[in-house]
């Protein structure tokens, strides 16, 4: 893997996989809940395989306070909310404009958390407005530990880079974003597929090298993976990713610069998935640096879930 091979340089902490370089994120001093990921998705109602149909869920989730964020489509109202471990802000869909089960959109934001933290968030300002003019419940998720999807939720110190050894190999974060996902079909009548998954560097790690892996044939989802993306961890599927059926709608679009520190990890999980059978698109941005301009790495999300609903 050349994770390793590149661990001296990259390190893949705050300065490797992160929102904002700049960005960084003090001790958080919390000690999340670790249960849920050693039994795996044991909890997950059958409803959520691949099909027709829809959650009808009711009642929403509890908001511990409020705020709002100004978008593409006027200032909307974001609630924030706990789901076990993670916390999530989150944006309902404008009523009215379909009769239909909404989708749901999570995003997971790179090291550092820079683009959900903040009075005026860039992923709820970013994704906000295309969310809530198509129908689509949106989620801005905060990883277990604070600051980085792809490491243990344990991790406390945040400011420091994070050695190889952090990553979160038992699958945790996973097994949290399921009981996340979960949640939010029991909250809200949530179509059944795909969920529009969104990432950004470490978040985009996550999802790729531990989230599918595990979890990808009970959710089949729109991947849209900015600046990141690696094999799974594991080093094979969890699941019979060989069954069409299985495999479901579930479609890739990696974005990335083509000067991306990243690139061998990213180019060999599009491999890797290409040779599964997955759908794989990718957009290589010439000259770019990793989430580095001229790439809107938040942006491209929209613009891929955009594209990937508009059939």
């Amino acid at each position: 893997m050349s994770r390793f091979v590149l661990a001296a340089v990259l390190a893949l902490g705050l300065s490797a996989c992160s929102d904002d370089p700049d960005d960084v994120i003090p001790d958080s001093g919390t000690n999340p809940t670790t249960d849920a990921g050693t039994d795996a998705g044991t909890d997950v109602d059958a409803g959520t395989d691949a099909g027709p149909g829809s959650s009808h869920g009711s009642g929403k989730l509890a908001c511990s306070k409020t705020g709002t964020v100004s978008t593409d489509a006027g200032t909307l109202t974001y609630c924030v909310a706990q789901v076990g471990a993670t916390e999530v802000k989150y944006i309902e869909p404008k009523q009215g404009i379909a009769p239909a089960p909404m989708r749901l959109a999570i995003y997971l934001h790179g090291d550092g958390a820079s683009t959900y933290n903040g009075n005026n968030p860039r992923s709820l300002f970013t994704h906000g407005g295309w969310t809530y003019g198509h129908n689509t419940l949106y989620v801005t998720a905060l990883a277990p530990n604070k600051c980085a999807w792809w490491t243990v939720p344990e991790r406390t110190d945040c400011s420091t880079e994070a050695p190889i050894e952090a990553r979160d190999l038992e699958g945790k974060n996973a097994a949290e974003l399921v009981s996340l996902i979960e949640a939010l079909r029991k909250g809200w009548d949530i179509q059944d597929a795909p969920i529009l998954f969104g990432g950004s560097s470490g978040g985009s790690i996550q999802l790729t090298a531990s989230f599918l892996p595990r979890y990808g044939d009970r959710y089949p989802g729109i991947y849209a993976l900015s600046c990141g993306g690696e094999k799974p961890w594991s080093g094979s599927m969890n699941w019979d990713a060989s069954n069409a059926a299985l495999r479901g709608g579930t479609k890739f679009w990696f974005t990335y610069g083509d000067q991306d520190y990243l690139l061998q990890d990213i180019q060999a999980a599009e491999a890797y998935f290409g040779g599964l059978g997955f759908p794989v698109n990718d957009k290589v941005i010439a000259g770019a640096g990793h989430c580095a301009q001229p790439f809107d790495q938040v942006g491209r999300v929209t613009e891929v879930w955009n594209e990937a609903t508009a059939q």
